[in-house]
């Protein structure tokens, strides 16, 4: 058999997952905006929406420290929203502010020049709050800075004591490489690689190996509602058991709204992740926790992976997808976050846990 021939059903695979992602994210995507003068004050600000992909400058030719950007955004009591300004010019001292309904600063990232900005903030009450982008020093006519907020929610602290972070690893050890099907707890679980990955199928099955039980309904077929978590078979299952962004609305929350069984969720951009590493990643995760990676596109869950390992410096993780070669065991997450993603995307963490 020819070296094409041999390499085409796997080809086949990932140009008719490409086709769907590209098909999907037209009907999904978030939007993109540049931002809009003037927008100077907080009565002029530019309205927007989490998730929105916001292009701006800095930059008046008069005087560059009269050009303020002021946008508005609803927020709800209870939400976290995280803020993140990317794309900082070398040569510009970027500053980053909240303020709430009253108008009253309530938080702020001020990094040197040339750096990026970050604010994670929990919100008290409902109402409109404005974001700030200005300069300290320096600005741009050409070089755009990027803002999005991300929306998560306060999480409901479910201790999750039973979970045993143990029994998930060993499971994980034992099924990452490739197969046809999976045993669990006296299930058979389908690999679903072939029908646009098997990542988010292996993390609940784990989850499930360490004693996170399944919460049924009586679907007779696929239950879309997130609040379910199981699998009887290929046919008879929840959207959350093998959706990467229907398990995020079970186990964390998607724009606020969700389930949220896990004991503990963050989010963060990727940039800040990497930069933090220690103290927000590193700091907060154990094995058999799972982490999954967000587009800035369209804000939604692409792809999970299971902690499986953690050392003075790194994370190891586990991970099904949906070629056989990408059925990884005991690789590095802080090299995934710098090599396999980009700085702009978003990164998931879930403590399953208080243990």
């Amino acid at each position: 058999m020819s070296r094409i021939m041999r390499y085409f059903p796997k080809l086949l695979v990932l140009f008719v997952a490409f086709t769907l992602i590209i098909c999907y994210n037209e009907i999904v995507k978030a939007r993109e905006i540049v931002e809009q003068e003037s927008n100077n004050s907080f009565s002029t600000a530019n309205a927007i929406n989490c998730g929105d992909f916001v292009k701006g400058l800095i930059y008046q030719t008069t005087n560059p420290s009269q050009d303020k950007d002021y946008f508005k955004v609803y927020l709800k009591s209870g939400d976290i929203v995280s803020i993140s300004l990317i794309n900082a010019h070398e040569a510009v001292n970027y500053n980053l502010y909240l303020y709430n309904s009253s108008q009253s600063l309530v938080a702020s990232s001020t990094n040197s020049t040339g750096k990026n900005e970050f604010i994670q903030y929990t919100v008290p009450s409902n109402g409109y709050y404005y974001v700030l982008v200005s300069s300290a020093y320096g600005h741009s006519g050409s070089h755009y800075y990027y803002l999005q907020l991300m929306r998560s929610s306060i999480n409901t602290a479910n201790a999750n004591s039973g979970y045993d972070r143990a029994a998930a690893v060993n499971y994980a050890k034992s099924n990452y490489s490739y197969k046809d099907k999976y045993t669990c707890r006296g299930i058979t679980f389908a690999n679903f690689a072939n029908d646009g990955g098997d990542c988010t199928n292996f993390a609940s099955q784990v989850l499930f190996a360490g004693y996170m039980n399944m919460i049924y309904s009586s679907a007779s077929g696929i239950e879309s509602n997130t609040n379910y978590w199981f699998y009887r078979t290929p046919t008879n299952r929840s959207t959350t058991w093998t959706g990467a962004n229907y398990f995020r609305q079970h186990w964390g929350n998607f724009d606020g709204s969700g389930y949220n069984r896990a004991y503990q969720v963050r989010i963060y951009p990727v940039w800040y992740a990497i930069e933090r590493f220690s103290s927000v990643v590193l700091g907060f995760l154990k094995e058999g926790d799972i982490v999954q990676h967000v587009r800035y596109d369209n804000c939604e869950a692409y792809h999970s992976q299971v902690i499986v390992s953690k050392t003075s410096t790194d994370l190891l993780y586990a991970q099904h997808s949906v070629l056989p070669e990408y059925f990884e065991y005991g690789r590095s997450f802080i090299e995934y976050l710098q090599k396999k993603t980009t700085p702009k995307n978003w990164v998931i963490l879930y403590r399953v846990s208080s243990k």
